[in-house]
Formats: structure tokens, sequence, C-alpha cells
């Protein structure tokens, strides 16, 4: 399973892993609190207390029917209704002619509203017997007690019969709402999985392509978390074993040269002696008496005892090159060094671009000897300007020497280093061969690329702690 896949299986198993457990606690408190409300007990102390309130109302009724018998009886016995005694009708009970005119003493029922509220009973009974209206006031209290014991009965029968909706009215909500956190969580699992299995993809190719042997591959990746900090020490890595594979590479390139070079010198230089002597030998031994004979034979002499002597020269210049370079370590101060050389340049404009840099150790006089030989190129291939500068680097310091010269060709500019390559009539073509291996023994490189006025530009790179360069 892949990294990515692992991540939004994590954030949706987070994401079920508590609400699973909460939503079997809440259903079981719901269902709990459910039963408890919905008892048998309960439904039935609720329907007594209906019965109770119809009850005490049905006696209420019947008493005012009572009341009302008895003003019937005593309008029967009387001739005039209105010399009838009311003492015998409870203070609490209102009577009143139809026609509107009140019976006298029976006014204290007054405060009465005339209308109850909608939808609920009355607060009043109202009997009529013999033309007459009897009123009771019925307790407000009662009333709504019996309003509310109803209404509780209704609603614990209606409970009852949409439990299951309510059940449903609960898991639906819930349902709803786990699988928006759900898809919430897995989009973020797939947006932060892809940022971080993006960048580790990355550094897996990386590696892949190192592996394979190409050292130019970086992550690049960017940020300032774990991962970005590992892409930054993966590429610095690569560069440094890059920089170090290169320079493996020069150092063993360098040294089967030299192994050529000393072996070309003593094949060279071996036969040199004999030939000389020989020549020699043969122009003393001559006793004849022609002229032309003897000129022609100092003259043949002459050229062969100097074609000796320059191969003599080019012998001692391949056993230099073979030869081991030695240093005298020492710090110095390579922006000064630089300065130097440009001041001993009397036929080229220099243009200063030299910026103080921390010193290096090293040896100054071999590298003095390679920054001229780096000058003397400039000007014998008929550069005019030199411009000189330094820079600081991650890895060392910088001397950089670039000319308005005609430049090197790209497709020479790797090779412009071996032995025997070079551009000048008469040349060997150890000059760059010879400076390249002074920086190898310095710990530094030497790369050449067109510079800013289209001539050579020779960066020399020397490493400010040489141990990091072996």
């Amino acid at each position: 399973m892949s990294l990515r896949a692992r991540l939004v299986v994590l954030f949706a198993v987070l994401t079920l892993l508590p609400a699973l457990p909460a939503a079997w606690v809440t259903q079981g408190l719901l269902q709990r609190t459910v039963d408890i409300a919905m008892r048998d007990d309960v439904d039935a102390a609720l329907d007594a207390g209906v019965r109770q309130t119809r009850a005490a109302l049905a006696l209420q009724r019947n008493r005012l029917r009572e009341i009302g018998s008895a003003w019937e009886r005593a309008l029967d016995d009387a001739t005039d209704p209105r010399a009838v005694d009311p003492s015998f009708s409870p203070a609490d009970v209102r009577v009143e002619w139809i026609e509107g005119v009140l019976v006298p003493g029976t006014t204290r029922l007054d405060s009465l509203p005339e209308q109850p509220e909608r939808g609920a009973p009355p607060f009043r009974l109202t009997h009529r017997v013999a033309g007459l209206t009897l009123t009771a006031a019925v307790d407000p209290i009662w009333r709504a007690d019996a309003v509310r014991t109803s209404e509780s009965l209704q609603m614990m029968r209606l409970l009852r019969d949409q439990r299951d909706s309510i059940e449903r009215a609960f898991l639906i909500p819930f349902v709803v709402i786990v699988g928006v956190a759900l898809v919430v969580a897995l989009l973020a699992a797939w947006w932060l999985s892809r940022g971080i299995t993006g960048r580790v993809d990355r550094l897996v190719v990386a590696t892949d392509a190192v592996a394979r042997g190409d050292w130019s591959t970086r992550v690049g990746l960017e940020g300032d978390d774990e991962l970005a900090r590992l892409g930054h020490g993966f590429d610095s890595m690569v560069a440094s074993l890059d920089a170090q594979s290169r320079r493996l590479v020069d150092l063993e390139t360098m040294a089967g040269w030299r192994e050529m070079a000393r072996a070309l010198a003593h094949e060279v230089k071996n036969p040199l002696t004999p030939i000389q002597l020989t020549v020699e030998e043969m122009r003393e031994r001559y006793d004849g008496n022609d002229p032309e004979y003897r000129a022609l034979l100092d003259e043949c002499t002459r050229i062969v005892i100097e074609e000796v002597q320059s191969l003599r020269e080019v012998v001692g210049r391949f056993r230099e090159f073979a030869r081991p370079v030695e240093l005298k370590h020492a710090q110095f101060d390579a922006a000064a060094l630089l300065r130097d050389i440009g001041a001993l340049q009397r036929d080229l404009e220099i243009v200063d671009a030299i910026e103080d840099v921390p010193h290096v150790p090293g040896d100054a006089d071999r590298l003095r000897q390679i920054l001229m030989n780096l000058a003397s190129n400039a000007r014998e291939a008929g550069a005019k300007r030199l411009k000189l500068s330094t820079s600081a680097r991650a890895d060392g310091v910088a001397l950089i020497f670039e000319d308005d010269g005609p430049g090197i060709p790209e497709a020479e500019r790797a090779h412009v280093f071996e032995p025997y390559r070079t551009g000048k009539t008469g040349g060997l073509g150890l000059g760059l061969a010879l400076v390249k291996g002074i920086v190898l023994a310095h710990g530094g490189t030497i790369d050449v690329d067109e510079g800013d006025w289209g001539g050579a530009r020779f960066t020399v790179v020397l490493p400010t702690d040489p141990e990091e360069n072996p």
C-alpha cells in the first residue's frame, strides 16, 4: 500500500473511531430516556389524572344542576319570582334573569372573564332553568392542571406511536454529520498526502537517478519543514558527491597523463645523447679536403644538435608535468595575490572587480605560477582586456579570469585541460594541464566557460578547508 493510501485510511479511521462509540452510547441513552418517558405506569397515571379531571368537572356540573333544580322549585312555589329568597343559593353561583336583570346580591362574580381561552375549556359552567341563568366559576389552577395533564397524555401517546420515527430522526442527522466529517477528513488526507508523497516521490526519483550515475539530479524542494530540509540535504550531498567524483576522475586522469608523460620522457631522453655523440663523432672523423662537404657536415651537425637540445627541453617539460606536485601549505590572501597578478600585466587592460575574501591554505608561489600562465594565455590569444574578480562561496573562494579574446569553442571546453591539446603553433599542450594539476593538488577545481565579453572565463575555486576535498 502506498504512503498516500495509508494516510487516507488513517484519517478515515481517526474520523470513524470516535464517532461509532459516540453513536452507540448516544443511541443507548436515547433509548433509555424514551423507555423511561414511555413507561406504562406513567401512561396509566396520566390517564387516571385525565379521568379524575373529567369526574371533577362532572361533579361541578351536577352540583350546578341541583342548584338549578332548587331555584326551579322555589320559583314554582312563589307567586312573585322576584320575592324569592336566594339565601339557599351558594355564594359562588351567579344567578341572572335571561332578560339581563340581575338577581340582587349576586354580582360578586362579575370579575369572571366573559370568553375562555381559545382551545381551552371555559373558566365557568352555565346552567339555564325557568328563565334564569346560573353560572359557577371554575378554578383556573385546576383548569390549567387539567389541560397540562391532557396534553401530556396526548404527547405520550404520540411519542409512543412515532418512536421509530424519533430514532430515525436522530440516526439520519448523525449519519449525515459523520459522512460530512468523513468526506472532509478524506479530502484533507488527500491534500496533505499529496504534498507529502509528491515530495517523497521526487526524492525517490532523484535517488534512482543518482543510482544510475546522473549526478546532475537535484530535488529542489521548497519550504522549511523536515522534508524540505531532507531535500536540501540530499541536493547538498549529491553536489558534494558529484564534486568529489569529478575530482577523483580528474585525479585518476591526471595520474594516467603523468605516467604517460614520464614514460614518453624516458623513451625520448635515452637515445638523445647517443644521437648527439654520433653526429659529433662523424664530423670529427672526416679527414677529407672537400670544403663543400665539410660545410654540409657542419651544418647538419649543428641542426641535429639543436634539435636534440630542443627535444631535451621537451623531455624536461614532460618530466616536470609527470613529477608529482609538491606544495608548501600556508594561509595566504587570495585577493591580494590576484591583485599582484593584475599589477604585473603591462600590455593588458585590467578591470579590477576583486573583493576581499577569506584566506585560504595553499602554496602561493605555485598558484602565482598558474595565474600568470592564464594571463599569458589570454595575451597570446589576442585579448586586450582582462577582468579579475573574486567571490566567496559555500565550497571555498573563487578566483575568476575573464578576457575579451576569441574564447574557446564549446565543443573543446571539456578537453581544454587535457595534455597535448593546444591552439598555439609549436606548443605541447601542457600549460593548462599543469594548471589543472596544481589546482587539483590544492583540493580545488577549475572550469572554463564563455565570459560576458565573449572570451574565455576561467574560474578557479580553492577550498577554505582542504580536508573537505581530500
